[in-house]
């Protein structure tokens, strides 16, 4: 049964239209193609000539989605098909092919509502359409070949002929050694001159015998049982992890519709019990509808079954998300957490944290070290921050082969040495020598 939509209306909803396909995934075309068999019609052109001309079929059809909608809650329709038939009269003898395309698309959606009761949809439809006949045709085509030009080299070089001795080089002689000279670099700097040839080529083309552009209306009517809607309000999706162990960052999204993020709502935080603080009291969603909150728990807390409640309010409307896990922040002596990639080439980080008894350890000054001194960090020492974590980038040398090596954290707190490793692939073998 589908929902209320006359009361989203009724409280400044809206109504839109859009081409899908049958999954419902947005789409720019529609099927647009020559239906049946050409039927000949004659017809008397406006200077009184008769002339027979082709009555031809065109099918278009597709799929649309519509979707109704207030501030609060968006419902968006199953795909609604629609196919329509309409003649055309056109030049299409026979041998020729109807290519119809669509240029422009719009629907416009709405719902009819009697006593407050969604009874049916009404969709217009207009499609502006390209459709020609169209046939291959060869044609002869008087064409001539293309030539390339001479290559331009300027003369960089120039000089003058001294004076020969005439009794060893006579005048004659002088003359047609500077000439042929002159020659030779002419026909070695230029191409010489070509022939243009003209010879008639035929040419495949596709011929266009007739051509229309048209604007096509079309409406239909869906009574409220033949047509299907899903709906989804304002939520608050939160993502609480099973267990939570001393302090842990929570993330979630303020949405509507499940398509439309609420940017500037407030969020509120609880938990049953209420043995959970969160830091900050409330958060604002960002641009994204996206926020995030810090949990702690007492320095010493044995597994406990909680709930933890998100609240906010979007357009008057109250809405929350409950979800259970279980927290817990036993008695444990100081430790320290590394955490390092499984593999890094050339340059990666390592970040950890340090606790005792449950607290984390602000200003604890941490100590990286590897068994192989290809491999080097920066900043090294590192200090805890306000959370107790501690993070630092990591080199390996150009140059270094695949190997495995191990990382090692330490630091000391309250008078206790406390450290931990990891093992690591590195590598930063450079291609170039």
């Amino acid at each position: 049964m589908n929902p209320d939509l006359c009361e989203l209306l009724a409280n400044a909803g809206f109504v839109r239209c859009y081409l899908t396909n049958a999954a419902g995934s947005p789409v720019d075309e529609i099927t647009c193609e020559e239906q049946g068999n050409r039927e000949d019609v004659s017809l008397q052109l406006p200077d009184g000539e008769p002339v027979t001309l082709q009555k031809i079929t065109i099918g278009k059809q597709g799929y649309v989605v519509v979707e109704v909608g207030d501030e609060d809650t968006l419902c968006v329709s199953d795909p609604i098909p629609f196919c329509f038939n309409e003649h055309v009269i056109l030049c299409a003898p026979a041998g020729t092919d109807v290519v119809c395309s669509v240029t422009d698309f719009d629907c416009q959606a709405s719902v009819n509502c009697l006593d407050e009761t969604f009874e049916s949809l009404d969709i217009h439809f207009t499609v502006c359409q390209s459709i020609q006949t169209v046939a291959e045709a060869v044609i002869e085509q008087e064409v001539a070949f293309c030539v390339e030009r001479d290559v331009i080299i300027p003369d960089r070089c120039s000089f003058t002929m001294p004076a020969q001795c005439p009794v060893i080089f006579p005048s004659e002689m002088t003359d047609l050694e500077v000439t042929s000279k002159r020659t030779s670099e002419k026909e070695y700097v230029t191409s010489p001159t070509s022939t243009q040839l003209q010879e008639v080529a035929c040419l495949s083309v596709t011929r266009v015998y007739d051509w229309i552009v048209q604007q096509s209306d079309f409406q239909r009517t869906i009574p409220a049982g033949n047509v299907e809607f899903s709906c989804s309000p304002c939520d608050i999706h939160v993502f609480v992890p099973a267990v939570i162990i001393c302090d842990r960052f929570l993330s979630g999204k303020v949405i509507c519709g499940d398509i439309d993020p609420i940017e500037g709502a407030e969020v509120t935080f609880r938990a049953e019990p209420a043995i959970v603080d969160f830091t900050p009291d409330s958060v604002i969603t960002d641009e994204f509808g996206n926020f995030e909150v810090e949990t702690s728990l007492p320095a010493v807390t044995e597994p406990t079954d909680v709930v933890i409640t998100a609240e906010t309010t979007v357009n008057g409307q109250e809405v929350s998300t409950s979800l259970p896990t279980i927290i817990q922040c036993l008695a444990d002596p100081c430790i320290i957490e590394l955490f390092a990639e499984e593999e890094i080439v050339c340059d990666g980080f390592v970040d950890g944290r340090v606790r005792c008894d449950g607290r984390v350890i602000e200003g604890a000054v941490v100590t990286l070290e590897s068994d192989d001194p290809a491999v080097t960090f920066n900043p090294n020492p590192v200090i805890t921050g306000s959370h107790g974590n501690y993070f630092s980038g990591v080199t390996v040398a150009d140059g270094t082969p695949s190997s495995t090596v191990i990382i090692t954290a330490s630091t000391t707190v309250e008078g206790q040495m406390i450290s931990d490793s990891v093992e690591v692939q590195v590598e930063c073998d450079s291609p170039c020598p």
